[in-house]
């Protein structure tokens, strides 16, 4: 995706960040909504995690393996 290692890296770097702020946005609302707006808004940011992680973050990795998160497998 990106040639350039810094750029891959800081791309890679964003997403993450924004992955771990979707799931503390889950965590803050998850006792302030109904169950079944809970499970609406879970399973739309999901499919953003799966989305950005599918298309962005595991290409770049790909290209650049050094960049792989932890626990991220092949």
């Amino acid at each position: 995706m990106f040639r350039d290692k810094d750029t891959a890296e800081y791309v890679v770097e964003l997403f993450l960040a924004l992955n771990s702020q979707m799931i503390d946005v889950i965590r803050t609302i998850e006792p302030k909504v109904s169950p079944e707006e809970c499970k609406a808004f879970k399973r739309g940011v999901g499919f953003v995690i799966y989305e950005v992680f599918d298309k962005i973050v595991e290409p770049i990795c790909k290209q650049h393996p050094s960049l792989k998160p932890p626990g991220m497998d092949d």
